[in-house]
């Protein structure tokens, strides 16, 4: 069996090789498509592979992703980025010796932030490895996946991860890049444009600040949605913006449609108790977070934030517990959050504050 990895890159030398010597002894190939460096990128792709290509960039990542796989000639192929690193690649193939033959490729958990404890703050399943025979396809000018064409079968291999390392000396990306080439794509389709290039605007206006915007993409995405597991994160996204905007009602109502799309989910409990933590109805906080930390962390291929099920919703939880003379429970848990994130200020401050008051 003979096993390939894909990439496209464009000014990496800093990341690049970190990238390929997390690989480099457990592939029989590795393909780089260039899209146009003008630093020492392809002189480090150079020491690792012979299989080095120019690309000449069109503002399409699915189309420069299709010729990176186009080139591969292993029996399966695998695509990272330039500043994502693989964990545990030893594992790989024997996983892919081990696939049953009805099985057409394997999701790996992609780590995409992480706070300065290590913790993961933003993480999904990518189809990441398939057999190289045409069953995928790679859709979308941003945000590209990779679509099988037949029906087929996909795994999770929970032993390899792919962990996103963007941190390069004094280089900003354009924080516009993605929005044009999104908005080029909605002029073209503005009639009827897909379901998902209204959630990829609206999260592009939502990162940029202009919230206005944001909301009149994803409230248009939540009509039209066809995934109820990503309409009801985008309802909380919806929720998070009237919040920032202090529109506090609306927030609150837009959790419970939220609450309707996965009632058994416990993004949108948290999200109304810290709604409710902004109008200082204590007992209304400490009613909607303990209905959610009651529920499971839910399964799904969906962008997730871990913390947002085991810490975020905390701060506003012991705030409230204090307030509603519940000290004991507040101290407690202000002490679980430090076990999570030893060093952050308000938790030091209030186990400070919740002590004092119990003596």
């Amino acid at each position: 069996m003979k096993l390939s990895a894909a990439l496209i890159v464009r000014n990496e030398e800093y990341t690049l090789e970190r990238c390929l010597q997390s690989i480099k002894n457990e592939v029989d190939e590795i393909i780089i498509v260039d899209t146009g460096s003008s630093d020492r990128t392809r002189e480090i792709a150079g020491r690792y592979t012979d299989h080095v290509y120019d690309f000449e960039w069109r503002k399409d990542f699915a189309a420069a992703r299709k010729f990176s796989f186009a080139q591969a000639t292993g029996d399966w192929v695998f695509w990272i980025d330039a500043d994502d690193v693989v964990l545990n690649s030893a594992r790989i193939r024997n996983s892919l010796l081990d696939a049953a033959p009805e099985v057409n490729g394997f999701y790996w958990k992609y780590v995409v932030g992480q706070d300065k404890y290590g913790n993961s703050t933003c993480e999904l399943w990518r189809e990441r490895c398939v057999r190289n025979d045409g069953t995928f396809q790679w859709v979308g000018r941003v945000h590209e996946v990779l679509v099988s064409v037949k029906t087929c079968q996909i795994l999770r291999n929970n032993d390899v991860t792919v962990l996103h390392l963007p941190h390069v000396p004094g280089r900003l990306r354009d924080p516009h890049r993605n929005l044009e080439i999104l908005k080029e794509e909605y002029d073209l389709n503005r009639l009827k444009p897909e379901p998902r290039l209204l959630l990829y605007l609206g999260n592009e206006y939502a990162g940029l600040g202009e919230l206005k915007l944001a909301l009149e993409f994803l409230e248009r995405y939540c009509q039209v949605a066809n995934w109820d597991e990503e309409k009801y994160l985008c309802e909380l996204k919806i929720a998070d913006i009237f919040r920032r905007l202090g529109k506090y009602q609306e927030a609150i109502d837009a959790a419970l449609h939220a609450l309707k799309t996965c009632p058994h989910w416990p993004n949108a409990y948290f999200s109304i108790g810290e709604t409710y933590y902004f109008l200082k109805d204590w007992p209304k906080v400490i009613q909607w977070i303990e209905c959610g930390k009651r529920l499971p962390v839910p399964d799904t291929l969906c962008i997730v934030n871990p913390m947002e099920y085991k810490y975020s919703w905390i701060i506003y939880y012991t705030n409230a517990l204090y307030y509603t003379k519940r000290l004991p429970e507040a101290l407690e848990w202000s002490r679980e959050a430090l076990a999570i994130c030893p060093h952050e200020t308000w938790h030091l401050s209030n186990v400070s504050l919740f002590s004092n008051h119990r003596i």
